[in-house]
């Protein structure tokens, strides 16, 4: 039987500690295909038409290349490969750079997790008229511990920025690396992406060693204020609200402390905003910094954009490294999805989690416990059934894995 613990922080906070029984979906409504490639370190995966045949292909960056898998043969293409480079690729956002109509790539690569003063290499590769055909590499900017990469139009005027994040401040250290903190930035593309320097802006430095970001598009901030650009971030100091708008301004709204621990076990880690229904939203987190909790951050529609109940859905894991909220049934809720790294006491081995909300509470379902290392995970509708499938690409186990959706 479930149970639940409710501890009363302070007048606005309550933690909720939910402690679920662990279940296994049915084979019957998921169902696991291993895709042909090898990985070194899939550190991150996404979905988009590289081909223009109006199916979903499989983007996917190693630790040494970046390559795509063409829907649905899933035969692997590499579109850049560094198998010299002494450091890694980490992250990668896919859009028309240049404006020739076919999907270009932003790169985070030099990643050096610990060198808080040199590497993190930014740049771009442009995709030929066929994307199986070799890529040509510029080179953007330097921001050292480069890890995570959007693309948002902050200044709303129809061509988007690219916004970088890096892990940690610069020139920080062992063990907490929280002596300065990280600069988002912003590169605007130039007339000539190739040839002509990337204007770069630091959008904010304030939060301490930020794992990752989402842009959650254009919203009202608390001035009443329309049409800012919306940023979640997940960082040391827990789950923040940015809102960008389009004359510059900046407005900073603290969602959640997140799990205040002693450096590094702080804040929050991985971040994706949800909806429950037309009025209620909410914030799913992994927590602290490379956490043990799964977190729910559930807004108060009578406060607007400030969340107040923190809710731990799950601490039966050793390291969850991927969020996503999406729907993946039939109801009117997103659900969560979670992707766990790495082992903890058996039986809560790593591999892809599902939290549905039913009944008041969050349900957990586990699929193919032990297939994947999760280091990180999409969700998208990859056949155009009209139901969203599951992709994640791992790190111990070096493997890529659909979960097909048969709900």
């Amino acid at each position: 039987m479930n149970s639940l613990l409710l501890l009363r922080i302070w007048p606005s906070l309550t933690v909720v500690l939910l402690f679920l029984s662990a279940s296994t979906l049915a084979s019957a409504e998921w169902e696991s295909q291993s895709l042909p490639v090898e990985l070194q370190v899939g550190y991150a995966v996404r979905t988009l038409d590289l081909n223009g045949d109006s199916k979903l292909d499989i983007l996917i960056a190693d630790s040494k290349r970046y390559l795509w898998l063409e829907n649905p043969s899933w035969k692997v293409h590499v579109i850049h490969d560094t198998p010299n480079a002494k450091s890694d690729n980490v992250c990668m956002a896919p859009y028309d750079i240049d404006g020739d109509g076919s999907i270009d790539l932003a790169i985070g690569h030099d990643w050096q997790p610990n060198n808080t003063t040199s590497g993190g290499e930014i740049g771009w590769l442009k995709s030929p008229k066929d994307p199986r055909q070799s890529w040509s590499y510029t080179k953007i900017g330097e921001e050292p511990t480069t890890h995570r990469m959007n693309w948002g139009d902050l200044n709303q005027d129809g061509r988007m920025e690219l916004i970088v994040l890096p892990l940690k401040g610069r020139g920080t250290k062992a063990p907490g690396f929280d002596q300065t903190p990280v600069r988002l930035l912003k590169y605007e593309i130039p007339s000539n992406p190739v040839t002509e320097p990337w204007p770069m802006t630091v959008l904010d430095e304030s939060m301490h060693v930020a794992h990752n970001f989402e842009i959650t598009g254009t919203a009202k901030n608390e001035s009443n204020q329309e049409g800012a650009t919306d940023i979640l971030m997940a960082s040391y100091e827990g789950a923040t609200r940015f809102m960008f708008t389009k004359e510059g301004k900046k407005f900073v709204y603290p969602q959640g402390t997140g799990f205040q621990g002693t450096a590094p076990q702080k804040g929050s880690s991985e971040i994706r905003r949800g909806q429950l229904d037309k009025s209620t939203t909410f914030i799913a987190t992994v927590e602290p910094w490379h956490g043990d909790q799964i977190v729910v951050y559930t807004s108060d529609p009578k406060k607007g954009t400030r969340l107040l109940q923190r809710s731990v859905i799950d601490n039966e894991l050793k390291w969850g490294h991927a969020v996503a909220c999406a729907n993946l049934d039939s109801d009117t809720e997103d659900e969560i999805v979670i992707g766990v790294r790495d082992n903890a006491i058996a039986p809560h081995r790593c591999g892809v989690r599902i939290y549905n909300w039913d009944g008041g509470q969050w349900k957990r379902t586990l699929i193919e416990p032990g297939q994947v290392a999760v280091e990180d995970l999409v969700v998208a509708d990859l056949n155009s059934d009209g139901r969203n499938d599951l992709i994640a690409v791992g790190r111990a186990t070096h493997n890529a894995v659909i979960y097909w959706n048969k709900n």
